[in-house]
């Protein structure tokens, strides 16, 4: 599956385009088996992560590189977005309930789109203030843990899906927001 399929996928599901920062100028090729899940030549060497209990060994041992993107699932509900990432700063698992049977898709494309939106707008803000960020997201289950250039902690084990309220979770390591225009 060329990335233009899987950039179009993700519109015609989002309303949006992948947010800047999100894919790779690298070309990713398709897993075996998935009718939409790309990876990194370095993911296809490390295997792929895609259900909970393979979240733990990934944080410990995925390889700097590792980049996988796209949608699976299995029977009738367990669908989902998937965007897994490691590099050198950031350990990032999404795997974002979206394409089952039962599922109101309509409303979690909506939950997706802000979600990613605004975590990718934050992002570039995470790596300049901060030494270390570890971001999961994974079917309501989550855990993010941010180590702050000065050694401040942020520690959140919540779900953000809902309400996407990176910048008041993270606000301990970002820089003070100035004067909100209120009119």
């Amino acid at each position: 599956m060329p990335m233009q399929d899987l950039v179009q996928t993700f519109h015609d599901r989002f309303g949006i385009l992948p947010p800047e920062g999100m894919l790779p100028t690298d070309p990713l090729r398709p897993f075996d088996g998935t009718a939409m899940l790309v990876g990194s030549e370095v993911a296809h060497a490390h295997g792929v992560a895609l259900g909970q209990d393979e979240i733990g060994p990934f944080l410990r041992t995925a390889p700097e590189g590792y980049l996988l993107v796209g949608f699976w699932g299995h029977g009738v509900q367990s669908h989902a977005f998937y965007y897994v990432r490691v590099d050198a700063q950031s350990r990032v698992y999404f795997r974002l309930p979206h394409g089952g049977v039962y599922m109101d898709n309509e409303r979690a494309a909506q939950r997706i789109r802000v979600f990613l939106t605004r975590y990718f707008a934050i992002e570039p803000v995470l790596r300049t203030r901060t030494t270390s960020f570890v971001a999961v997201d994974a079917m309501g289950e989550a855990r993010y843990r941010l180590v702050g250039k000065d050694g401040t902690k942020v520690e959140l084990d919540r779900s953000l899906l809902v309400d996407a309220s990176f910048e008041e979770r993270f606000a301990p390591v970002l820089p003070p927001l100035g004067p909100r225009d209120v009119s």
